[in-house]
């Protein structure tokens, strides 16, 4: 399941996959082809609150490469504002599935996270449900702090053990910060946090019956419980509901709808593409859209959205924004929004996702600011962005780009500034978009 066949939700800053749970398992399984760290989160109702209060954590999230909704106000919420999530995919659901394709595939499982009791037992679990699970290694490091860990023991035993799908039960944020840490040190394909799964998976948790998972009830099973421990947790999250939901719903309810002609039309400005995007953002605009960022970013060009037709943009649109950004950002490309209405903005604010994107007030203003970037970065940087993936990664090229940075010390202050006139001798006022 390709980018261009997904399509994200976004609830109070998160992008949510839109994926079913058989989806979810396929995707994976692609992911786990290709040679590089993907990060997977199963993010509830406790995730957005935690990230709400820990920007940190909301770009985590809004960079993992999937996103699930591990939770039943999600797919409600999402709903009410007109864009249903296919379905609840739960972690607890989702680990065993992986332990099922484990068994198929021959791929490598660690464990880490959880006390050892629950480590063992959820893995003794895995191997008597699914004959031939590859249990590579599990590991349960003394409970202290992320900083207070033992990073460099811990990745040298998830290196020994190769495993294809590492699993993290240290409970979020900490779990997901620890992904994202050492997301450049992890030879794994498939990274996941899952909180307390193993602990269901070990039995030392129960489930809910199946009616009240169903009805979206199974918070109140482990409620009863754990009513200590969750009690207090439920009722902020409940309350950080109630506090910011009804304005993202607001916001979206009350946007324009005027009969609005939508199209994508995209036109050069110095070096960036411009893309329109006029009228309602939403299906199937949106599918062109994704289409087209796709084209866009194959090709490498760095890309301003002008939003001043903007009409109406759903959580969904603001879901494909997100991964497009992020998608750019690892591309080492530039995203600009620009000329977006006092409307759209009150939508981005109120979904909380106003401070996630480089915004400017017109066209002009952001390709001045690309051109002005783009000409303060040594040559050897810029060069390095043309060449293919194997080129940017081999030793030669990266020791070749160090030493021109290093030859080029104390003359960067040297840097001839890019004219705004020169940007304007590029587009004539009132300039009309040509036709893609």
């Amino acid at each position: 399941m390709s980018i261009l066949n997904r399509t994200s939700v976004a609830v109070l800053g998160v992008p949510f996959d839109n994926v079913t749970m058989d989806e979810a398992v396929d995707l994976i399984e692609d992911q786990l082809q290709e040679n590089r760290f993907h990060q997977v989160a199963t993010a509830n109702v406790d995730f957005l609150m935690h990230s709400i209060r820990d920007p940190e954590l909301q770009e985590i999230l809004c960079s993992c490469d999937l996103v699930v909704p591990d939770g039943m106000p999600i797919v409600w919420a999402a709903r009410m504002m007109g864009v249903a999530l296919k379905e609840r995919v739960s972690g607890v659901d989702l680990v065993p599935r992986l332990a099922d394709l484990s068994a198929r595939g021959g791929y490598g499982i660690f464990l880490l996270g959880a006390s050892e009791d629950s480590s063992r037992r959820a893995a003794e679990s895995m191997k008597q449900r699914f004959p031939g699970v590859r249990i590579v290694g599990r590991y349960s490091p003394p409970i202290s702090s992320l900083d207070a860990m033992d990073h460099e023991d811990i990745l040298a035993r998830i290196e020994l053990a190769r495993p294809d799908i590492l699993l993290v039960a240290m409970g979020n944020p900490k779990q997901e910060k620890w992904l994202n840490m050492h997301r450049d040190r992890l030879e794994v394909p498939i990274c996941m946090g899952v909180g307390g799964s193993l602990d269901f998976l070990a039995g030392t948790t129960s489930r809910a019956p199946a009616w009240m998972q169903n009805a979206g009830f199974e918070w109140l099973h482990r409620l009863f419980q754990e009513p200590g421990r969750l009690t207090k947790r439920y009722l902020n999250d409940a309350r950080g509901l109630a506090r910011h939901l009804p304005s993202q719903l607001a916001t979206s309810a009350v946007q324009p709808r005027k009969p609005v002609s939508s199209a994508l039309q995209a036109y050069d400005i110095g070096s960036s593409l411009v893309v329109v995007l006029g009228g309602d953002i939403r299906m199937p605009l949106l599918g062109e859209f994704d289409q087209l960022m796709a084209e866009i970013n194959q090709e490498r060009r760095h890309t301003i959205l002008d939003m001043s037709s903007t009409a109406y943009l759903g959580p969904d649109a603001l879901g494909s924004l997100i991964r497009w950004s992020m998608q750019m950002h690892r591309s080492g490309l530039h995203l600009w929004l620009a000329g977006a209405p006092a409307h759209v903005r009150r939508v981005m604010r109120s979904a909380l996702l106003d401070h996630c994107f480089s915004t400017a007030a017109s066209v002009a203003d952001a390709a001045y600011r690309i051109e002005r970037t783009e000409s303060m970065l040594p040559g050897e940087l810029i060069a390095a962005r043309s060449v293919s993936r194997e080129a940017r990664d081999s030793a030669s090229v990266q020791l070749e780009i160090l030493q021109g940075l290093c030859k080029r010390v104390g003359t960067s202050a040297k840097q001839a500034e890019f004219s705004f006139g020169r940007l304007r001798s590029r587009v004539s006022p009132g300039r009309a978009p040509a036709a893609p």
